[in-house]
């Protein structure tokens, strides 16, 4: 199932959801879910958001934590921090804030070759 906030809508106060949440309208508010947000093109987030992934094409104006990934498409914005596991900024994406990037799985690091470890 997907939670949906079509274009004409604008919603005010929190989501919580344990879903896919799709934001094509305006939300002012936080927004947290365990699965995927998509804030569409010409979409308004005014809050922060938590998830598992996030796509975003619209603007965020709030902090942005994404547990796997975060692509931020070329019309796309983010004002705020983002920690996220995984990000990937098209040409024309915009991000103003503090990016932080760590992954679930330990970083091995290879001894250069010829050198002891």
């Amino acid at each position: 199932m997907t939670t949906r906030i079509e274009p004409s809508t604008v919603l005010k106060g929190n989501i919580e959801a344990k879903e896919d949440i799709v934001i094509e309208g305006r939300v002012e508010g936080g927004i947290a879910t365990t699965e995927k947000v998509t804030v569409a093109r010409g979409a308004v987030v005014r809050g922060p958001v938590s998830s598992r992934e996030i796509e975003i094409a619209g603007v965020i104006e709030g902090n942005v934590y994404a547990r796997e990934s975060t692509k931020l498409f070329a019309f796309g914005k983010i004002q705020g921090d983002l920690k996220t596991g995984h990000l990937q900024v098209e040409d024309g994406g915009v991000l103003a804030g503090k990016v932080q990037t760590e992954t679930t799985t330990p970083l091995v690091i290879e001894p250069e070759p010829g050198r002891k470890k």
